[in-house]
This record gives C-alpha cells, structure tokens and sequence, in this order.
C-alpha cells in the first residue's frame, strides 16, 4: 500500500479499534465487570495455579515478563509494549531459528534469516531493526554475531519501541530478550529426536532438577545438541553442536548465586543468494523487482561452495539476594568469544529478462569479545500512603571487533533458467591480515520509581545517564573507522489506569540516544561511517485486557528519529530529515474455548520520511523494506473425537515493501500458511509429543526480505519438519 491510502487507513482502523475497546470500559461496563469479578476471581487464581505460565494448558500466555534493568513486572502494570512467545510453543513448532520462533508474533518482520550471508536472524520492530545491542540474554547483551540457538531458551521477550530508559543506548525498534532455561523445581529428563529444514537431523536432550544430597541448595539444567543433514536449499548441508549448563546454589533463603555456559559449533553450506541491480540503487536504473513466481526457492541460486561457519563461547555469573524487607540486590555479568567467516553470492541484475552477473563475496575471519555486567538495588517502601519500587544502578557493556578487508571475485554470467557451477580462484582464500578494529563501551546509570497510587493507578518515572565511546583504528575500511563519544540523560514517564481488575489502559513517553546510524553500500563514498549519535522520541498509548482464557492487546505509537540517506548530489550517507513511524498493533492470544487456542493480531503502520533537505524527493515515501501491514493467526484445536490429537494452522501476511528511497518500486506482499498435527499419548506411563509440521503449504514463492546493502532474498519452500520427545 502507498504511503498516502496508509495513512488513511492507519487513521480509520486505529480510530475504530481503540474506540471499540475503550467503550468496554465505560462506567457501565466497568460496573458490570466488577460485579462479576466478585464471583469469578477465585476460579481465575485457581486456574492460574494449575496451569503453568507459557504452557498448552494455559493457551501460551503470560502473567509477567522482565522489563530490562526493573526486572519481572506484571505484562498488564506496564506502560510498554511488551509480548512473551512460549518455549513450549516454539518446541510443538519445531522452531529452530529466531525468525521460526517469533513467526507467530504479528509486530515484528524478518530483516534476516539463518541461510542468508552470516546465518544470523535479523528481526524488525515497528520498522526498525532490533539488532546487537537489541538482543539481550537474560537482561545481558548478547550480540547476534552467529547463529543464535533456541533450544536452550525457556521464552522470548520482545519490548516493542524505543527503551532507552532502559538500556540506554539501543536498537530502535526495540530489544529482543532471550530468557535461559534455569533449574527445575522437579526433576526433569527429556529427550527428542527430529528432522527439520528440509533433512537436518538432530537429537537433544534435556536434563534438570535439584540435587537432594545438598537440601535441594544445589539446582541444574543440562542441555545436549546435535544436528547433521541436508537443508532446503538443493545440495546445502548444516551441522551444529551445542551444549549449555546453568547452576545455581541457595546460599541462604533469600540468596541465590547462578553460573551459567554455552557452547556452540556451527556450519552451513549452500547459502541463499542476494540479487540486486547494478549499484544497488534501483531507482532509474530500468531494473524492474523480478516476480518471485519466475524464480525457484529450492535453488536459492547458490553455488555449492557458499558456506558460513561460527564458533561461540558465553559464560556468565550473577547473585540474587534480598537483604531484607526493603532491599533487594541483582547483579549478573557475562563474557563472550566468538568467530565467524563465510563466502557469499551477490547476483546483479542485467535486464528484466532473468539474466544476471554473480559476484563472490569471500570473508575472511571476524572475531568479537564483549563483556556485559549489571548491577541493582531494588527498593520497596511506602511513603505517605504511596506504595514505591525503586530501581537504581549501572548497566554496561565493553565489546572488542577486528577483521579484515573481504576479497571479491566476478564469476561469469547466469540466468533464472541457467545456472551454472563457478570455482573460486587459487587467491580467493588470501586476505591481508586482520587490520581493522573496533571497541566500543556503553555505560548506563539508571533510576527508576513505580509508584502505587491505589489499586488503579501506577506511576512510573525514570531517567538513565548513557554514555557511548566508539574507537577505531587500523587501516581497513570495512567496518567502522569512526572515533566518537556521546553521552545523554534520557526520561522515560508512564502512566497505568485499571478501571477494572482484568484490563488496564496506559499511556507512556520515552527518549533515548540512538547510535549514529551508518551503511555498508559501496555507492557511499563514506561507507561504514559511523554517524553522529541522535536522541529519538516515542509516544505510546495503549490497552491490555484479560477477556476469559484469552489475553488482548493494543497499542498506538509515534516514533521519531533521524533519518539518514546516500545523497544523490555528492554520494555521501548523511542524516537528512526525520523519519515517523506511527501505527496500531493489536495482539491477542489464549484459549477461545477448551479445545480452541488462538493467537496472532495485526500492525497497520504509517512510516514516511519528513523534512529532508538532501534528497527532498524521499519526503514522504516510505523507508526502504518498511511493510506499513502485517498479520498473523494461527490456531490449534484438539479433536474432539481423537483423544490426544490436535490440529494446528497458521497464515501469516507481510504487505508490500519499497526497495528504493524514491518508491518506485516494491517487493510484492505475501500470504504464506503452515499446517501441523500434534499427539500427546502417554506410553508407559511417560508423556510424548509427537509434532508435524509444514510451513509455506502451498510451496508459494515470495521474496522474504530486501537490505539494500546486499539485495532480494527469496523466501523458503515449503518444508516439513518432524518430532518425537519425551520425558521421565
């Protein structure tokens, strides 16, 4: 959709739907509601208690997620956006992959995926991407530089927006939380056998509990990887190895000191191949988008001798403690190593015919350290009827990135219809050596007050000191050689009103200090360039309602940052203007009925750029791969008449995305659907699960997502996967 009947939608839609959901919350309905609050809540509690949080039982949903440096919070006490996707669900949908796991979740869009050139997933929320300092493990950054595994995450927590009260300096879009499997309070022992991605074999095992002989002090979990096989992609191979364990030890009641580890080898051949026009600029160029449906998505277009291969080590410490009846001490800290290197085709784009040019892009190995610590007091007091929950203390992160200049190798001329094999040249693998690096620190001193004015009303007020320091040296040019610092106090202000126990509505602003944005894209004489820091506003109001076994959302933004841009005149990246985001996401997720469990929603977006003096002709146009509409469902129904089996579904709809600055041309939107069965039998006395699932059912060819940088990548065919797990 162009910008223009966007705008005109988003405003009808958001109107529509927050008037329908406030009018639930008239003093009529608000009577009402209470009225029948007094005879259900015991039921409620109760079922609460015997359902676990994020199981099938309880429809996948949640009654609190962690909030950054606040730690856990309830979802409806807080005036952000925040959504918690289930471990167990990303398990019954053989989720293995970042973008698999948060497929469900309909305010969030690929940026990238795990074949694509550095087998990293790259998420988008609200438009930008969450990405590096975004994604955190366990409130710890924790830098998507390799292949981040799901299978020994417990959930995923997604903040939507802006954070910097938070974390400081951040992603945009918002962060990405990866929450670890801790220790059970039972002993658990599972273990499953599967296939997915088109032929990856794997096994995993899963082992945790208490150790009786310490008093139960002692707490473990143990998780055991291992995959080989043959990926979608024709003649791609995947191995992978990951192992993980976390301990923790009760010092005393309220004290409880963890450590924790993982471990992963990783390797793909056969990568996706990233088509672009000359220059990667496909204003006037006369290169048209090519139709997806003329291309084959099991091919990807790869030479066989693509790959990517990582290796990466985190270990981390942390100590829990409550002092006492007001104070409450957190800290954690973690160190990472790691490495990475991969080969990648970019096809140029000669005419609109399906011919095109492949180039070899042959990295040579990256390395990155980071270390990243927190540490917190939390208070609890009252002060003149005025309940207080004070957090204050430092955040921060220190990360060490060297690396040198990739090689390039033009291999010869292919073709939609023809594509022949091409061997790299006995000098492709010969790189200078590493003389390019980076460190860079992020420090942040936080305070923050939620304030209990009575039972319906909550008060949150914040401020956070960040501090960023980039250094830079060496003689490379691929990545940044920019020297920098740039510190600032950024506030944050939310307000929560609960006309009824079950729904709340919110209202909240945030700034936060962006890093300067920068872009790998060889037009750009200053390319990889890091830009001046900005400070960047949200305005978010919103409503949270528990209707039932089903958990409602809505949420209006107005996000406003720099915009930045390749100048046609000079060829310089430069920032240029503002560039909005402004929309309505609406989620919801639960039981419909016994049998009937639903989730998914929507996000309808007005994202256009403002005041550009550069390059005016981008005012108003859309930010390249910005789709302004999405939407996802997906259910699961147990059979009524076949004990233990449940069908499930899914579609999943991404709107047209721009792939120039101009708008003159667009990746087509698409509809995918994924289908599955599940059966839960009990066998000699053991519950097993046995899942199935396709994605992409009708083997539709889309393009996934496009980054300027780099160019189309096509979306994956349709793929079964497979698996049995158990547990003793």
């Amino acid at each position: 959709m162009r910008p223009q009947s966007v705008s005109r939608s988003f405003a009808l839609t958001a109107g529509t739907a927050m008037s329908l959901v406030l009018s639930a919350f008239s003093p009529a309905a608000a009577q009402t509601a209470s009225s029948e609050t007094e005879a259900t809540a015991e039921v409620v509690v109760t079922d609460q208690q015997e359902t676990p949080e994020g199981s099938v039982e309880n429809g996948y949903r949640y009654d609190a997620g962690n909030l950054g440096p606040l730690g856990k919070t309830s979802l409806q006490d807080t005036p952000y956006s925040l959504h918690v996707t289930s471990g167990e669900m990303m398990r019954n949908r053989e989720a293995h992959t970042l973008e698999e796991a948060l497929k469900p979740n309909p305010t969030v869009a690929s940026l990238l995926n795990s074949n694509g050139i550095n087998s990293l997933t790259r998420m988008m929320i609200r438009g930008f991407t969450a990405a590096d300092g975004g994604e955190l493990r366990d409130g710890l950054v924790d830098r998507s530089f390799t292949f981040p595994p799901m299978e020994i995450v417990d959930r995923i927590e997604v903040l939507n927006g802006f954070n910097g009260f938070l974390y400081g300096f951040s992603a945009p879009g918002g962060t990405i939380n990866y929450v670890s499997k801790m220790p059970t309070e039972k002993t658990l022992t599972s273990a499953t056998a599967g296939v997915y991605g088109g032929g990856i074999g794997y096994v995993h095992a899963d082992l945790g509990g208490k150790v009786a002989s310490t008093g139960n002090r002692l707490g473990y979990r143990f998780n055991a990887y291992r995959e080989n096989g043959s990926t979608f992609i024709d003649g791609g191979e995947q191995d992978r190895a990951l192992v993980s364990g976390v301990l923790t030890y009760q010092l005393a009641p309220d004290t409880v000191v963890r450590a924790d580890m993982w471990h992963q080898d990783y390797k793909v051949q056969g990568l996706s191949t990233y088509f672009r026009p000359n220059g990667g600029n496909w204003s006037g160029t006369g290169i048209r988008v090519p139709d997806a449906k003329d291309l084959d998505p099991s091919t990807q277009y790869t030479q066989p001798w693509t790959y990517n291969q990582s290796e990466k080590t985190v270990v981390g410490t942390g100590l829990d403690s409550k002092l006492n009846d007001t104070f409450t001490l957190r800290t954690g800290y973690r160190y990472a190593t790691m490495w990475r290197r991969d080969t990648y085709v970019n096809a140029v784009l000669l005419d609109n015919s399906g011919n095109y040019s492949e180039v070899a892009n042959i990295e040579p190995t990256q390395s990155e350290q980071y270390h990243s610590a927190y540490a917190l007091m939390d208070a609890k007091f009252g002060t003149f009827g005025i309940g207080h929950e004070v957090t204050f203390g430092y955040t921060g992160t220190d990360m060490y990135y060297k690396r040198a200049n990739k090689n390039t190798q033009t291999l010869g001329n292919a073709s939609f219809s023809s594509q022949p094999s091409y061997s790299l040249s006995a000098t492709a693998y010969t790189f200078a050596p590493n003389n390019n690096f980076q460190q860079t620190y992020n420090n942040n001193y936080l305070l923050g007050d939620t304030l209990t004015l009575n039972e319906q009303w909550k008060l949150l007020l914040g401020i956070t000191h960040a501090r960023y320091d980039q250094h830079a040296w060496g003689r490379g040019t691929t990545i940044s050689t920019s020297n920098y610092k740039a510190e600032a106090n950024t506030p944050s202000v939310g307000v929560v009103f609960k006309p009824v126990p079950e729904a709340s509505l919110y209202a909240s602003y945030v700034e936060a200090l962006q890093q300067g944005d920068s872009t790998s894209d060889a037009t750009a004489v200053n390319a990889n360039q890091v830009l001046p820091p900005s400070i960047s506003k949200q305005y978010e109001t919103g409503v949270k309602a528990r209707i039932g076994e089903m958990d409602l959302t809505g949420a209006l933004f107005h996000i406003d940052k720099v915009n930045a841009g390749i100048d046609p005149s000079d060829h310089m990246y430069k920032q240029d203007g503002r560039e909005i985001h402004q929309g309505l996401e609406v989620t919801a997720i639960g039981k419909l009925t016994d049998r009937l469990t639903l989730g998914g929603g929507f996000t309808v977006m007005d994202a256009h750029i403002e005041k550009a003096q550069a390059a005016p002709a981008t005012k108003g146009k859309t930010p390249i791969n910005v789709p302004e509409e999405m939407a996802r469902l997906w259910v699961e129904y147990a059979l009524p008449f076949v004990p233990d089996l449940s069908v499930t579904g899914g579609m999943n709809y991404y709107g047209e995305r721009p792939v120039d600055s101009l708008n003159t041309q667009y990746m087509d939107g698409a509809t995918i659907f994924d289908a599955g069965l599940r059966y839960t039998p009990e066998l000699y006395g053991h519950p097993v699960t046995v899942n199935l699932n396709v994605s992409n059912v009708f083997d539709t060819a889309y393009w996934a997502y496009y980054r300027s940088s780099d160019g189309l990548v096509l979306g994956a065919p349709r793929v079964f996967s497979l698996s049995v797990r158990t547990e003793w």
